[in-house]
């Protein structure tokens, strides 16, 4: 049996962002951050200037590199997704019925960054996307706040209880170095898969983030952990009546994959499937490079590092020769 521990943490420095891209795009928040307050010290009163708050994947520390693309014009994006979240604090509860209509309050984030890079910022229903021109984006929910109820303006809902700061103090809770790397891992697997077969919709970060988080198994070897928590969460989705994802913060228990059409279900079941009989055969196979190349060539693509070329037996035999030649002691000089 080939142990792919050593590959798949190769795999995880592949992924993770560094110190120098963190920076980065915390630089581009900062400035898209300085961009809105100008626009509402402008435009508004004092009582309508706007708080923020990052929240997501990057905050979490299980946002993953980008496989990088091209557009039309050959140039080599790198499509990072973040979130920053815009809050409008009611401090007076008398005042709380004169809220603005929640396309009110799109509109206005919407004209405070219209200009802010050289594409039209995108109107989503639950948030302002700022797209820039390497290809990463910023994604701008807006929540309202009084006292401590927190909601999010949804387009499609109304007003719903949201609160992602609970997301991330879950998640923390949970939280330990090698589930940090098995969300990383199943991210950039879907990252692989989706641009492999473009018309194949995996389901989110989020989502995937619950999924292995509800389903971690610990072991300390990289690569059984996250078999064995991929076959937790197949075997999970695949009972009666268990294709679910239930949020585990405000609004609690939400089934996050209630809208999903009995297409997309399948794909995803079929695609997860897909990946654990390949993590199956890496366990049967004895040669690491035969094992690497499964992974490669179907799930992970070459961002996943290639094994040795060599056999887990003979490996651990040469191990154990190198460490009792080590173990014995050099006779004395001349003797």
């Amino acid at each position: 049996m080939a142990v792919l521990h050593k590959e798949f943490t190769k795999y995880n420095k592949e992924i993770k962002l560094t110190t120098s891209r963190k920076e980065k795009l915390k630089a581009s928040r900062k400035e898209i951050k300085k961009k809105i307050r100008n626009w509402f010290k402008d435009n508004k009163p004092d009582e309508l200037q706007p708080k923020f708050h990052g929240q997501g994947s990057f905050e979490m520390n299980t946002t993953v590199n980008p496989i990088p693309v091209k557009d039309e014009e050959g140039n080599t994006l790198l499509k990072y997704d973040l979130d920053f979240g815009v809050y409008f604090i009611e401090k007076d509860e008398d005042d709380a019925d004169n809220r603005q209509t929640i396309e009110t309050w799109h509109n206005w984030v919407y004209n405070s960054v219209e200009n802010h890079t050289d594409k039209k910022p995108i109107r989503k229903t639950t948030c302002i996307r700022v797209v820039f021109s390497d290809g990463h984006h910023i994604d701008l929910p807006i929540y309202y706040k009084l006292d401590d109820v927190i909601e999010l303006a949804h387009k499609a809902k109304d007003w719903i209880k949201s609160d992602p700061k609970e997301f991330y103090e879950w998640f923390n809770d949970l939280k330990c170095g090698q589930l940090e790397r098995i969300v990383k891992y199943i991210k950039g697997w879907k990252n692989f898969r989706e641009l492999k077969n473009t018309n194949l919709k995996l389901p989110s970060g989020f989502e995937l983030t619950i999924l292995a988080a509800n389903n971690y198994v610990e072991d300390e070897n990289d690569d059984v952990a996250f078999r064995e928590t991929v076959r937790k969460i197949d075997e999970e989705l695949n009972k009666t009546n268990g294709f679910k994802c239930l949020r585990p913060t405000t609004p609690k228990d939400e089934d996050v994959f209630e809208n999903y059409s009995d297409s997309r279900r399948n794909s995803f079941l079929s695609a997860l499937g897909s990946l654990l009989n390949d993590l199956d055969r890496t366990k049967n196979e004895k040669i690491f490079k035969k094992a690497s190349e499964i992974l490669i060539n179907n799930q992970f693509g070459e961002r996943f590092p290639l094994g040795e070329d060599v056999n887990e037996e003979d490996k651990s035999k040469c191990l154990g020769m190198s460490i009792g030649s080590a173990l014995i002691s050099p006779k004395p000089y001349g003797s």
